[in-house]
């Protein structure tokens, strides 16, 4: 068994199971005698973060409340504050229209680990060599996986020790080396590696972005035969197709999107009907159309899963023939789609639906600002008196299913974000807060609308398809976020254990504008399961819908165009659609599965590279004393997320008094016998100590000595509606 982290996991990762020592845990790791110093550096590694404990000699698991597992870091492999250290771009992830809230949170399930054995090019840092000379070693940045290749002084290249490079070999690196004459023969393999480019220190833009590329195995560029099929599309539909399909190209179509967007899949239109009823029609371009079952744009699409964004580029899953030229639903051109019709009555109730294969033309390109003004009646980029009026009925309809939403018990997670704004270079040269409109949230509606709707009539017609599932959380979770809810006033008990969703609901309602709502939004949003894709319905706990899938992305998430599929099974006369192609090889249950693992690995990688555009910016700002909230604890401290840019540091035990430890809650690091304290929502005052861009840290101390702790706001009385305090006018 290889010496990984997961591999040292699996071993140890569960508190019932015995500690080992080093030695103990190399023979269960099946490993060789020159792995133990590899194994030691990881173990260091993994009790610094906390996910083990080092204790006379032997490690294990420590045994911690669940509430403390929720507020340990990625690295820990547990749920971080995710949200505290989002810093995204304009440009939003793969499926964030119509996306539920709990896809942010690091997930919980396992990502798959790259499999590296018959890896030739590798990316990595170089270091000094061990021995005489000039010779070099290439070591990992951005993979915890320990391997080391050396480098000959004539095939450096001109690198430098600390610059970042991608180097080529024929052999397996240390630690994962096949030895002369089995595994007990004698001395490994000896390994050497040649630099092929030299990409930038760590921090430079390339090179923290080839590096990430590298560490999760992201497939950057299209095969030949993938882009022979793309280009072999053509740029108009064929008429006879035209002819087949629904024609809407009357009808004033508009796409909604942010400035930066390279594609346009969605677009929408509202008419007003008698009673104030409303009929909505969301048309998707219809991606399986051009991409064929069984096709080489249908396997590596597949095999990519989705596109995956960072804040100053994509990767995507389609080719941009397709996913910026062909199936773009670009003004005044005619595209084939796949239509959503929905009636709703003056309630919002959904009193007949249609689906529809059909050609529009969209009438207008907008960007969310110039929707947003014309919703909310302001002057703006937009004339149009017809449009601004179907923008004001679109804006109409989606505050009514908010309220169905909510008045069924959907969970609405108050994240506000932080957006790095990138210089010409690509490098962060400011974070602000991520502004988000009137016209984000119609478009969400609407999407959530069409997702909701596809997944009811594919269920009703027994067709199998790919559902988006989130299931309810555990127990024991929801009661330690009851306590805390309790803790702060906002929960009205009824002897029931665990809050319900709608008792959860009511509590985050109840904490808009308190200065602790960032923090209570967080906690419950940690505390909820991580969505995923299945085969079976199963329900979406946090939307409080019966069903749901993703339907309204096909050019970045496989798994919309299988649902398109299926669904055009439906309105083909084909009856009940059966996966075919490379659905049919894999089967549903194994797409699902493959999507979701796919979907890890995209959030990961956005991760990395967030944490280091975060580490950028930062490292200018060391020494900077700042105010903050702790939104995070841990055996090994506590983390602090700073009020200016909504970005987060860790202050470790290292730099706290006295020994602290976890207290029964999980929610604060005490003292022994009285003490220091603190815990979730404490307001303090930190200095930025150091930043370190290879490792993704940010250190934090607390400034002006050991406890330097602003003033916490008293948490209110349950039903106290008179201390309520008034939400901000901005939100």
């Amino acid at each position: 068994m290889r010496i990984t982290r997961e591999a040292v996991l699996e071993v140890l990762g569960v508190p019932s199971r015995p500690a080992l020592s080093e030695k103990a845990l190399l023979r269960a790791l099946a490993g060789r005698r020159d792995e133990l110093a590899p194994l030691r550096l990881l173990l260091k590694r993994l009790v610094r973060d906390g996910v083990l404990e080092h204790r006379a000699g032997r490690f294990r698991a420590p045994a911690r409340h669940a509430a403390a597992e929720r507020g340990t870091r990625e690295r820990a492999g547990e749920r971080p504050p995710r949200a505290a250290r989002s810093a995204r771009a304009a440009r939003p992830r793969a499926g964030s229209r119509g996306a539920e809230a709990p896809r942010a949170p690091a997930l919980r399930a396992k990502r798959p680990p790259v499999d590296r054995s018959a890896t030739t090019r590798w990316v990595g840092l170089v270091a000094p060599g061990a021995g005489k000379g000039r010779s070099a070693r290439l070591v990992p940045y951005r993979d915890e996986t320990p391997w080391s290749f050396e480098i000959g002084p004539g095939e450096l290249l001109g690198a430098r020790a600390g610059q970042v490079v991608v180097a080529v070999t024929s052999t397996a690196p240390r630690g994962e080396r096949p030895r002369r004459g089995g595994a007990r023969g004698p001395r490994p393999l000896p390994t050497r590696a040649r630099v092929v480019e030299v990409l930038g220190r760590p921090g430079d833009p390339e090179a923290d972005f080839q590096a990430v590329v590298w560490r999760h195995g992201l497939r950057e560029s299209f095969p030949p035969e993938v882009i022979a099929e793309a280009d072999a599309l053509p740029e108009a539909p064929d008429p006879a197709e035209i002819a087949r399909r629904l024609d809407l190209r009357d009808l004033p179509f508009v796409t909604i999107d942010p400035a930066t967007a390279r594609d346009h899949d969605d677009a929408v239109c509202v008419e007003t009907l008698p009673r104030g009823g409303a009929r909505l029609r969301v048309a998707i371009a219809d991606v399986s159309h051009f991409v064929s079952e069984g096709s080489a744009l249908d396997r590596e699409a597949l095999r990519r899963g989705n596109s995956v964004y960072f804040p100053d580029r994509a990767i995507p899953m389609l080719p941009h023939r397709l996913s910026g030229d062909v199936c773009s639903l670009r003004a005044g051109v005619d595209r084939p789609v796949l239509v959503v019709e929905l009636d709703f009555d003056a309630d919002a109730v959904v009193r007949r639906r249609g689906f529809h294969a059909a050609v529009i033309r969209s009438a207008a390109s907008l960007v969310y600002e110039e929707a947003a003004d014309a919703m909310e009646g302001r002057g703006g980029a937009i004339a149009d008196p017809s449009l601004r009026a179907q923008l004001e009925s679109l804006a109409a309809l989606a505050r009514r299913l908010t309220e169905r939403r909510k008045q069924a018990g959907a969970l609405d997670f108050e994240l506000p974000a932080a957006q790095i704004v990138l210089d010409e270079a690509g490098r962060p040269c400011d974070v602000v807060p991520a502004r988000r409109t009137i016209a984000h949230r119609a478009i969400e509606e609407a999407m959530l609308a069409a997702n909701r709707a596809v997944a009811e009539r594919l269920e009703e017609a027994g067709a199998p398809a790919v559902y988006r599932i989130h299931e309810s959380p555990d127990p024991a979770k929801l009661e330690a976020l009851g306590a805390l809810f309790e803790r702060f006033g906002l929960l009205r008990r009824s002897g029931v254990a665990a809050p319900d969703p709608r008792e959860i609901a009511d509590a985050l309602r109840r904490a808009a504008g308190l200065p602790e709502e960032r923090l209570l939004n967080l906690v419950a949003l940690r505390s909820m399961k991580q969505a995923r894709y299945h085969e079976a319905n199963l329900g979406h706990f946090a939307l409080a819908f019966e069903s749901y899938l993703h339907f309204t992305s096909p050019i970045r998430r496989y798994a919309d165009l299988v649902v398109h599929r299926a669904l055009r099974g439906q309105l083909d006369g084909a009856g009940v659609a059966r996966p075919g192609g490379e659905d049919r090889a894999l089967g549903l249950a194994r797409v699902a599965e493959h999507l979701s693992a796919q979907e890890r690995v995209a959030v990961d990688a956005e991760r990395d590279i967030t944490d280091l555009k975060r580490c950028v910016f930062l490292r200018d700002k060391i020494g900077e004393e700042h105010d903050g909230t702790v939104t995070g604890v841990a055996p090994h401290g506590f983390y602090v997320t700073l009020d200016r840019w909504l970005l987060d540091g860790l202050v470790h035990a290292t730099r706290l008094p006295r020994q602290l430890a976890l207290d029964e809650s999980g929610v604060a690091l005490v003292a022994p016998r009285g003490g220091p304290r603190w815990q979730l929502g404490d307001r303090v005052r930190v200095r930025i100590e150091s930043v370190d861009v290879q490792k993704g840290w940010v250190s934090l101390a607390l400034a002006g000595g050991h406890d330097h702790r602003l003033r916490r706001p008293t948490a209110r009385r349950s039903g106290s509606a008179g201390a309520r305090r008034p939400r901000p006018s901005s939100r």
